[in-house]
C-alpha cells in the first residue's frame, strides 16, 4: 500500500473532521496525480471529485455536516465541472 493511499485512508477515516477531509479533498481536486499513457497525459481529478460528491450526498452515512466545509467542497466541484 502506497504511502498517500495510507494518508488518505488515515484522512478519510473515522475522526477526521470534516475541515480536514475537505482540505484534503481540495487539494486532491486541484493537483491529481497524473500519469502518461503514450502521449497523452491523464489525471485522477475525476476520481476525487466524485468522492466529494459522495460526502455531499445527504442520504450517505458518511456525509459532511458542517455547512460551511459543504459549502467550500461544492464550489470547487463547480470550479471544475465548468471548465
Amino acid at each position: 500500500m502506497s504511502e498517500q493511499y495510507k494518508k488518505q485512508e488515515q484522512v478519510m477515516g473515522e475522526g477526521a473532521s470534516d475541515e480536514e477531509i475537505v482540505s484534503f479533498l481540495i487539494g486532491h481536486i486541484n493537483e491529481p496525480c497524473e500519469v502518461d499513457v503514450g502521449d497523452k497525459t491523464h489525471n485522477i481529478r475525476d476520481f476525487y471529485i466524485r468522492e466529494a460528491e459522495r460526502l455531499l450526498d445527504g442520504s450517505n452515512e458518511k456525509r459532511l455536516i458542517d455547512p460551511e466545509q459543504i459549502e467550500r467542497l461544492k464550489k470547487k466541484i463547480q470550479e471544475y465541472k465548468q471548465t
